[in-house]
């Protein structure tokens, strides 16, 4: 917890930069620093995440989400191409298990507007078994992952992955053939 409470007060200096690690990710939208922290669950009982908005002179927002996951990456993006950006943080290993899940919060007016994408509906779900994919490509968030089917009571992976690309303004994921 102290290298955490360290972490955020360094992160308060104006101009300091941290060298980008496997649990932080730092973007520059419109004069503003915004960084994304994974924190580690083996300082702090709770794994969560943080999003901290600064300009030049102060911290200006500070988001924290607890997930039950790790961090697995970030991005800055424009989903629903307003001029507003959106910071879409993808977390996986959910309550120790092999599935992920994906947050968008959207910046309007010095604050995040934060949401969890609609789940996918039983009959896309078939053949699930975890390991999810996030991405963003062309400003749009896209999931995959790779099918499975059960055989005497295993799961076998198939070779064939699940794509999926989310609309943001509809909340809905859409399915996507390679």
């Amino acid at each position: 917890m102290k290298i955490f409470a360290l972490l955020c007060l360094l992160l308060m200096i104006p101009g300091l930069s941290l060298a980008a690690s496997p649990d932080s990710w730092e973007f520059k939208p419109s004069g503003l620093t915004v960084v994304v922290v994974g924190k580690d669950a083996d300082y702090d009982n709770v794994r969560s995440y943080q999003i901290i908005v600064s300009d030049e002179l102060r911290t200006l927002v500070r988001l924290e989400v607890n997930r039950d996951g790790l961090v697995t990456d970030a991005w800055l993006t424009d989903l629903d191409r307003d001029g507003m950006f959106e910071i879409v943080v993808a977390t996986g290993q959910l309550g120790g298990a092999d599935g992920g899940a994906v947050d968008v919060h959207e910046w309007q007016e010095f604050r995040f507007v934060s949401s969890k994408p609609k789940q996918l509906a039983a009959s896309e779900l078939v053949g699930y078994n975890g390991n999810d994919q996030y991405t963003i490509a062309g400003g749009r968030l896209q999931r995959s992952y790779p099918m499975f089917r059960e055989t005497d009571g295993v799961r076998v992976p198939t070779g064939s992955m699940a794509r999926f690309e989310y609309q943001y303004p509809e909340d809905r994921w859409e399915a996507r053939h390679p």
